[in-house]
């Protein structure tokens, strides 16, 4: 099969590591479309768990089939996820079939994540405990999901975070 020039930029990590703030800098800096795919999980939660099973296996269906929707008219495109579900690990493999996917790994040190997760917009991302932040995210770390690149966001500006993107950005195009 002919892989599709069109990139997805798959940012993967902790909740509270900063992926939200690095999509929405991809959109500003490089006119990489951010998708927001926490929106589409919101509208389909109603009142399960986020590890319920259903909950999770509709949410990733639901993501690819926006991600690809997405694509149709767009080049380039981002989202973010921990990147811990088994549903993940094969939206991600049927992604990679038909797209060029590069993994930007996203971390902070707990304490940070927790602080990013308490003082967040919470109309914008699906509320959590500070139990299953911390749940979460040692689960994120046990995983050590392999990724193509890697930032570590701990108080960085975003000047910073913009020159990283720009050297990734950069070693993309030159592939």
């Amino acid at each position: 099969m002919t892989r599709n020039r069109k990139e997805i930029f798959l940012l993967i990590g902790q909740k509270g590591s900063g992926k939200s703030f690095i999509g929405t800098l991809m959109d500003k800096e490089f006119g990489i479309n951010f998708i927001r795919v926490e929106d589409w999980a919101k509208k389909i939660k109603k009142d399960r768990d986020v590890d319920n099973e259903a909950y999770l296996k509709q949410v990733f269906e639901e993501i690819e089939k926006g991600i690809r929707e997405s694509l149709v008219d767009k080049d380039k495109i981002v989202f973010e996820s921990t990147g811990l579900s088994g549903y993940f690990d094969a939206m991600l493999e049927h992604l990679t079939q038909d797209f060029k996917v590069i993994t930007i790994g996203v971390n902070a040190e707990w304490k940070t994540c927790l602080g990013r997760v308490k003082t967040r917009d919470q109309a914008i991302h699906i509320n959590v405990s500070d139990d299953q932040v911390k749940t979460i995210n040692e689960k994120v770390r046990e995983k050590n999901f392999k990724t193509d690149f890697f930032i570590h966001n701990e108080d960085k500006t975003k000047d910073e975070l913009t020159d990283e993107l720009k050297v990734i950005v950069a070693q993309i195009q030159n592939q």
